[in-house]
Order: C-alpha cells, then structure tokens, then sequence
C-alpha cells in the first residue's frame, strides 16, 4: 500500500574513493508534482528485525510496551512532555543522553547510508556534530556534520523499537523532528512520523513516554551549542548587482571581469570578485541603449540580460511576466564560452501556467553582455498541463512530454563533448548532447541522471578531477526565510551516470549528500553554479561555488552567496 514513506537499509560497502560504483539496492517509486507539492508515495514494507524488549533494568529503553520502564510513582505522577521549543540552525550541537551520559554519533563514523545513530564518548570527532535544519512548523531535519546525512528511522518505521539510522536527505517524514523543553533544561526529541521518542538503551531507538510515572531519563537529552558554526559563511560581497536568485558566474578569459547572471534578466558584472553593479545606461561595462534595455532599464534603472524581446519569444508569456507587462521574463540563464562567443542557455515559462509549461532556448554573442542572437530551442515541455499546447505553436509543446524545460546548464566533458543539464520537479534532471558546431541537441536522445520526489531542480554538472560533480537544490524555493531550499552533490566517473552520493546512494532514487543547508542568517541556500575562478596571470584555479539565499538579516533578501570548494582526500567537495 502507499504510504509516504520508504524503505531504509544498509547499503554494501564504498569503494575506497568514498562512492559506490555499483548501482545500490532502493526501492522507490519517483512521484509527480507541481514544484510546490513535499509529498511523495512511496512503497512501504513492513519493519522487520525490531528489537525485542526485555524487562532487565539494563536493557532500558526499548519502549516496545507501551509503558513507562524508567517510572516511579506508582502512577501517581505525570511524565514531563515538556513545550515544543524551536532550536537554533546557526551552530554545531552534540546532544547527550541523560541516563547513559552517551553522545550520539554514528556507528564507525560510517559514510554508508543506512549506518546506525550510535551511542558513543565524547572524543571530538565530527560525527558526534549534528546541525538542526529548520523544515517549518517547530519540525527539522537533524544533519550529521561528518556524512551530511539526515537522522531517520528505519524502514520509516513508526513501531516503538525501530532503530535510529542516517540517510540521504529524500524528504520522507521519519527524517522530520520536534524537540520538547522540559522543566529540568533537556529535551524530549519526538519523531514526526511515529510521534515516539528518540532514546538510547542497547541501541538508539524510538520509544513511547508512557502515562504515568517520573518519565524515563533514557529519553531526555542535553542539546549543546558547541560554538562552531555550521557552516562558513559566504565571501562578503556588496554593491547593486548582489540580489539575485539562481546566479551563473564566468570570468571572462581577456579581461577577468567577473559577469553574474540571474533569473529574471539579472545581468551584473565586478572587477575584483566582490563588489557587484548592475549594467545600466551608464554602466563602466555592460552599457545598454534604451533600446537594448527596454522596460528593464526604464522601470529598474538596470539593463537586461537579453534585451530587446526575440521575436520569436511573442506568445510565451500573456500577458508579459516583468516590468508592467512590457517584457519577457527569463529564468536560470547559464554560459558557456567556446572559440570567441558566449552561449547563453535560457529558461522561459510559458504563461499563464497550468503545469510544467516551458522551453529552453539559445543565445550566442561575441561579447558577454550582448547583444545577443536567437538561435532556437533546445528543449520544450508542455508536462501535466490542463490545457491543451497553443495550436501552430512554433516552440514543439507536446503534450507527450515528462521532463520541465528550465534550469538549464552547459557544459564540456573530459573529452570535449558538450551537454546540458536541466530539468525541475517533474521527472528530476536529465541530460542531453549537444553540437558544438550550433550550440544546439546533437540528436532526439536524452538521459535521466537525478529524481528525488519531495523536490529537485536547478542541476548543474562540473567536471573536476577525473569526476563529474552534480550540484542541485531540493525542497521548495523562493519563501525567503521559510525556504527549505538545500544543496545537495553526488558525482560520476561518466558523464551520463550514475551518479552517487557518499553514502552510496544513487541520485536517481533520492540520494545526494548535503553541501550546504540553512544556517544563522542564511536561509535556503540554492539555485547554484560552478565555474574556475582563475588569476590574472592563470596561476590559480580555484573551483567555486555561487548560489543565492535569503539573507535573514535583511528582511529576506534574494542575496549572492560565494564559497570556494575544497575536495578532500577521497575526492568529497564542501564549501569552505
């Protein structure tokens, strides 16, 4: 029966490199839905191998039975279920149990999915690290800071019992938790899904509170703030041109200015790699003529991407999404610079919406500001839509299609071969070949390579090292402070696939290990790229990551977030 929830289990072992080369066992059935649904259907099978219980006092914690095995009183007393309490996302935590004096961390500081939350001493190590990701309503995901994986329950098991394990962040319920202060300064820490408590005994597992007695102190633990923040903070940057969603960066080879690009006609430049301006009228560079800025220019004092309208985009949008109904609006441009010109990779969605209505199109100029020349559509969709594609329409809507033509994202291979990567939501990321000789598909095939059900989008793909990187945001967007926008990577020794996250989990059934997630001021980070940030003299390269998020000490701006990538000895990137 469908349920929402999914199967958990331990996986077979990493190759040494950290990523499992062979596909991995995990049933799932990829969902559907509109980019704003979080629940996915999923085939659920029994839990199995739950722990028994036993009525030895060593054996506490079980919490099969129903009752209360630490109680005293008689039933005279209540136990403590303490208030719902939001906890803090900034810093790094360790959480200690109360009866066991116990921290939890993971069993052989494993990277395997599927590993157990253990109980363990106290002895530095970053997988006795956790960090709190708010998900809304009081509830949030809780991140081991070694794997960047979530805590959940095995087999999404909402039986008293079930063990305690890490997972892929593949937005199931169980992953979902709430913490309760109580009267002594500890927390109960509730599973969603189940409504039971975490605890520790002979193993870390979920238990009922019972109804009568002092509680079990098994259940209640000491949160500590260990001071170290969750993540590094962005690169400080400033300037007009830093608030803008689903940033793509290039360096322009000649003269190492530094273009951003965004979504909805975002186009800014910088010489030093901090501070930002949008092109106007006036600008240094980038420059545009009343004509070439259109409404943009006249409404917002700032010049487009692409500007004036192609001819061809008329129809797209009715009315015109931006600037009072006077232009297009285009969405999660990306570059790629080959032989003297820039190819501009552009989503739009077609309005008014009734799915997931778009094309990707293509533009090509000898300059990185333009002006720019239409040369056609690379991908279409016209998916789960309730009416029917515009008749004659010249864009190829079908109604056939499965995928969402935005997001899109270029690049080259080891060997030279040019791709792109796109795809939101729907069916996840796909991939398709190019020609290199017109920047457009090389033939009608196409390559699924990413689905995560509770929410994926804006893919990219970087190539470094012998390994293809795939970066990509999940959950909802665009809520500003309540985003639970996150980034999450997983990487290929071939460009197609499969590609794995660190736990060994394959991307194309929810894996992906967390790069970055919420934290302090920094909300939702996502909608990201990649590119080499190299030095004048081309002495340095350095890989680095550009994304938006919401900054929360700014009323949640739409902001330009910056960190350099690091990858370590198995080749696993993070920010630093």
């Amino acid at each position: 029966m469908l349920t929402g929830v999914v199967l958990e289990r331990p996986l077979c072992s990493r190759t040494s490199k950290g990523f499992l080369e062979s596909r991995p066992f995990c049933l799932e059935l990829p969902g559907r839905g509109p980019r704003n649904v979080e629940r996915m259907d999923t085939l659920r099978f029994p839990a199995y191998l739950i722990a028994s219980c036993f009525a030895a006092s060593t054996l506490i914690g079980c919490g099969s039975s129903g009752t209360n095995p630490g109680g005293g009183g008689g039933g005279t007393t209540t136990p403590d279920l303490g208030t719902l309490t939001p906890v803090g996302d900034a810093n790094q935590y360790m959480l200690k149990n109360i009866q066991s004096g116990l921290f939890l961390g993971i069993s052989g500081q494993s990277q395997n999915a599927g590993a157990s939350v253990v109980a363990e001493t106290a002895n530095g190590t970053t997988d006795s690290f956790w960090h709190f990701m708010p998900m809304g309503n009081q509830q949030f995901n809780i991140e081991n800071m070694l794997t960047h994986q979530v805590m959940g329950v095995s087999n999404a098991s909402t039986a008293a019992g079930a063990t305690v394990l890490q997972w892929a962040d593949n937005g199931t319920k169980d992953h979902l938790w709430a913490f309760y202060l109580l009267s002594d300064g500890n927390y109960l820490v509730q599973n969603v899904n189940s409504g039971l408590y975490l605890e520790s005994g002979t193993a870390i597992d979920q238990g009922t509170r019972g109804g009568s007695g002092s509680g079990c102190t098994c259940q209640e633990w000491a949160v500590t703030n260990t001071g170290n923040a969750a993540y590094p903070a962005p690169m400080a940057v400033s300037g007009t041109g830093i608030y803008v969603h689903d940033p793509f960066m290039l360096q322009d080879p000649g003269t190492h200015i530094y273009w951003l690009y965004g979504t909805h006609q975002t186009l800014a430049y910088s010489t030093d790699g901090k501070t930002f301006t949008y092109t106007s009228a006036n600008s240094a560079e980038g420059a545009c003529t009343a004509v070439e800025g259109t409404a943009w220019l006249t409404s917002d004092n700032r010049c487009p991407i692409i500007g004036p309208d192609f001819s061809s985009w008329a129809g797209l949008q009715t009315p015109l999404a931006a600037n009072n109904g006077a232009d297009t609006d285009v969405w999660a441009p990306s570059l790629l610079y080959a032989t003297g010109v820039y190819y501009q990779y552009y989503a739009i969605p077609y309005e008014p919406s009734t799915g997931a209505e778009a094309v990707i199109g293509l533009a090509a100029s000898t300059t990185p500001n333009g002006p720019w020349t239409d040369k056609g559509y690379v991908v279409t969709s016209w998916t789960a839509a309730t009416t029917q594609p515009p008749a004659g329409n010249p864009w190829g809507f079908s109604s056939s299609t499965t995928w969402n033509a935005i997001d899109p994202a270029p690049f080259v291979d080891a060997n030279g071969n040019w791709w792109l990567v796109f795809g939101s939501w729907q069916d996840g990321a796909h991939l398709v070949q190019l020609d290199p000789a017109t920047g457009l598909r090389i033939d009608s095939k196409m390559y699924g390579i990413a689905s995560r059900s509770a929410g994926e989008e804006g893919p990219f793909i970087y190539y470094w090292n012998g390994y293809y990187y795939y970066f990509a945001p999940i959950n909802v967007c665009c809520n500003g402070v309540s985003s639970t926008y996150r980034t999450i990577v997983g990487r290929s020794s071939s460009v197609a696939g499969p590609y794995y996250d660190r736990g060994g989990l394959d991307l194309a059934s929810g894996g992906g290990t967390i790069l970055v997630s919420s934290h302090g001021n920094i909300f939702g980070p996502g909608g990201g790229s990649v590119f080499t940030d190299t030095g004048t003299d081309g002495s340095q390269s350095l890989p680095t990551f550009v994304y938006h998020y919401y900054d929360g000490d700014n009323n949640g701006t739409p902001t330009l977030g910056i960190n350099r990538l690091v990858f370590d000895s198995d080749g696993s990137p993070s920010i630093e």
